[in-house]
């Protein structure tokens, strides 16, 4: 068949990360034809997840050094590629679907016909084989005896970091050359050790920032009502993401369906003091999964549909709703290594060159 090596392409990119599905329309062929000629498609078909030197990678597949470098460097042009250059030596590795390949494309410049694609292919069939980001709260006051848990605070995540990047929001990008009339600002994503160095140093998008800078970030995007995700392994945090429920592809999913609380993995949820409520229903409005809905003269929160973000503590004027801790047998700490795929650490990536 002359699509075989697409269909080779798809499934070996499917076994990385959420997967890359096959769906009954074919979309995901499509895209695989106009972003890789079948060139491309060969070589990455011989390239791993891992960073490795174009050298190394050229006499695996019998060719000159010379010869993959020309394609390494196109693929790489094209966002298909995660690179680093270390002392010199540049070294290349396969990107995924997601993060991965999108995301550079993204916020390189789609063009209008690659970004449809993606919109219809995400919506049309795509199926993600395991979870991507996960709802961290804002910065709110909890229970009086009880403290956000490290993993969940968002400032001491912060503050654990020397390598911090402000990058374009990818899903942001392709919306806004889909013309949706979204007017979330691209600069809110927040990447952190290897996906800042790539992105900055390697693709030329997105800038260092220090902590304090971070931290402004995070407050401007709580006025916004976006909602913190993170990424990462219990190893490390990759990244830290304010999100547009408008905009964002796990946010949008997460709103289509019934019981969003199941997957956001948040540790928090939303109480109502019924007594405090003035019924002004802001929260109403801030809430990204209409988790929270007026009933008569009183107002209802919906527990399968709060991720627990905590953007409608900061919108009650009363105080009315708090962010609360859920039981001890429904917390959830950072996926182990072996069961998170999202993003490689970067402790992973880090290691390969040493």
């Amino acid at each position: 068949m002359n699509d075989d090596i697409y269909q080779r392409l798809r499934e070996r990119i499917d076994s990385y990360s959420v997967g890359f599905s096959a769906t009954s329309s074919g979309i995901e062929i499509k895209i695989l034809q106009k972003i890789f000629t079948r060139e491309e498609a060969e070589l990455y078909l011989h390239m791993e997840r891992r960073l490795e030197r174009t050298e190394d990678i050229a006499k695996r597949i019998g060719q000159t050094s010379e010869a993959v470098k020309v394609l390494l460097e196109r693929m790489k042009k094209k966002g298909l590629l995660f690179p680093l250059k270390k002392d010199g030596v540049q070294y290349f590795a396969a990107a995924p679907f997601m993060h991965g390949f999108f995301e550079h494309q993204s916020v390189l410049g789609l063009d209008s016909e690659l970004a449809k694609m993606y919109e219809d292919y995400m919506w049309g069939g795509f199926i993600p084989k395991s979870r991507s980001l996960r709802t961290v709260p804002i910065d709110v006051s909890l229970d009086i005896n009880k403290t956000v848990m490290p993993y969940d605070d968002i400032k001491r995540i912060i503050e654990s970091k020397n390598r911090i990047g402000l990058v374009p929001c990818a899903c942001a990008a392709k919306m806004k050359v889909l013309e949706t009339g979204c007017k979330q600002p691209l600069d809110v994503c927040i990447a952190f050790d290897y996906y800042a160095e790539y992105a900055i140093e390697e693709y030329g998008v997105g800038r260092w920032i220090t902590q304090d800078e971070a931290l402004q970030v995070i407050r401007k995007s709580e006025d916004e009502g976006f909602v913190h995700q993170v990424g990462g392994d219990s190893r490390n945090v990759e990244c830290l993401c304010n999100c547009c429920a408008e905009c964002c592809n796990l946010l949008r999913f997460l709103k289509m369906i019934p019981n969003p609380a199941k997957y956001s993995g948040s540790n928090y949820f939303s109480s109502l003091d019924d007594k405090l409520c003035t019924l002004c229903e802001s929260c109403i409005e801030r809430c990204p999964m209409n988790a929270i809905m007026a009933n008569n003269d009183c107002l209802t929160i919906n527990m399968e549909r709060c991720i627990g973000c905590g953007l409608c503590t900061t919108a009650c004027p009363t105080e009315a709703i708090t962010l609360k801790m859920k039981p001890e047998d429904k917390i959830k700490g950072p996926p182990s290594p072996e069961r998170y795929t999202f993003m490689r650490s970067s402790l992973d990536f880090y290691k390969d060159i040493e």
